[in-house]
């Protein structure tokens, strides 16, 4: 014996109807949200990973040879340190993603002591999504990231 059980919904009838297409909507707008936060994230995360390895390659890149040959100690070239702005810059834009937006990556380089260089790298990351969910109404987002490379001799 089956019975059936009719609920009546009265002045309410299609109301679901309305509120489906508005949960819908409010979903693709957190979507959005998130996907444009992961990908300032991903620009960040970059821009500090490039920071780190250039730091880290110009310190010996920049190595003053006579002064290690002569004296033992480790000093960087001033002259060579200009000398190899230019082959940062071209090597940040190789190592950040389509991310950022292109032309917008600039890369700083300065002595930090004698033996130490101080790199800093700034761009603008894209919006992945565009327009929706868009807060701030920029069509990207400022991002900036700054390392230091260090030398000690052992021994």
């Amino acid at each position: 014996m089956a019975s059936v059980v009719a609920l009546s919904v009265g002045s309410e009838r299609g109301s679901a109807l309305l509120l489906v297409p508005a949960g819908v909507l409010i979903v693709a707008l957190l979507a959005s949200v998130a996907v444009d936060s992961t990908a300032a994230f991903l620009a960040q995360r970059e821009a500090q990973a490039a920071a780190s390895s250039l730091a880290n390659d110009l310190v010996s890149l920049a190595l003053d040879e006579s002064s290690l040959r002569h004296h033992g100690s480790y000093r960087l070239s001033p002259s060579r340190l200009r000398r190899l702005e230019l082959w940062s810059q071209r090597t940040a834009q190789e190592r950040l993603s389509a991310v950022f937006e292109p032309g917008s990556i600039s890369v700083a380089i300065s002595a930090a002591g004698p033996a130490a260089v101080r790199v800093s790298v700034k761009g603008s990351a894209r919006r992945v999504i565009g327009l929706i969910g868009n807060v701030s109404g920029q069509a990207s987002r400022p991002v900036a990231a700054e390392a230091v490379g260090r030398v000690r001799l052992s021994g």
